[in-house]
């Protein structure tokens, strides 16, 4: 009976856990080209079948653990579907990689292409304001902001006869190693790799990786998941108060 508990314990745990990154998904639907996360369970093997011998004996309940537990989250780094603004400064990565953007002396990657120009002419994104690296590692700029920019297919900047630099387009060598910083930012940790060959779409920007309908539904589910669980957390807890009553007195 209390084992049952501990199984209906931990799977309520699962579905909140669950519930709480699926709710985040929804809130950054209309973020761009912001990656939705999904969660990581563990099941655990008995006792007796992780130790190939059986543990029910008195006292050893606790060698029960079984069942499932949250372990973390992943993300879904695949890319987004494209929405043609015809911005002169927005951009789509149609392949790998990311922008790498540098706010003070941190260094960020992001696939959010809604770029302009700072006040001090450099290139920075139309979000927090990060300035936009080139591939030495040096802002892009400063441009004449009276006459129009030009980027091109590979992340070449240019105005008029003038090019200022190309966008850096990198990515870690494992992505294990990044780290949502917010939104669609993603702090790192080891070394990037520039991204051969990278392909840019100007004038289009990268919508969020998240499908509403289809988190809607996951939510529901997981929601009608943990109602479940806890219902059957009531109805033993019941039934084990029964028992208890039940059991002659002295």
């Amino acid at each position: 009976m209390i084992y049952g508990l501990y199984l209906s314990g931990q799977g309520a745990l699962v579905q909140q856990a669950r519930q709480d990154i699926v709710a985040n998904n929804l809130a950054n639907a209309g973020t761009t080209a912001f990656k939705r996360d999904m969660l990581v369970a563990q099941s655990h093997l008995t006792y007796d079948a992780d130790q190939g011998r059986p543990s029910w004996l008195p006292g050893n309940l606790n060698r029960l653990p079984g069942g499932v537990t949250p372990a973390g989250t992943a993300t879904d780094y695949s890319a987004g579907d494209f929405t043609h603004t015809e911005g002169a400064l927005d951009l789509a990565l149609a392949g790998k990689g990311f922008l790498k953007v540098q706010n003070g002396k941190n260094i960020f990657l992001t696939r959010d292409g809604q770029l302009e120009l700072g006040p001090q002419g450099h290139l920075v994104t139309r979000d927090q304001g990060f300035t936009v690296l080139n591939t030495a590692g040096q802002p892009i700029g400063p441009v004449n902001a009276d006459l129009p920019l030009e980027i091109l297919s590979d992340g070449t900047i240019n105005q008029g006869n003038d090019e200022f630099g190309k966008l850096a387009i990198v990515e870690p060598q494992s992505y294990d190693a990044l780290t949502k910083a917010g939104k669609n930012l993603y702090s790192f940790s080891g070394k990037l790799v520039p991204v051969n060959d990278p392909h840019i779409k100007p004038g289009y920007v990268e919508n969020s990786g998240v499908r509403p309908v289809g988190s809607m539904i996951e939510l529901i589910s997981s929601s009608r998941a943990l109602e479940a669980n806890t219902n059957m957390i009531q109805y033993q807890d019941d039934s084990l108060g029964r028992l208890l009553a039940s059991l002659p007195r002295k």
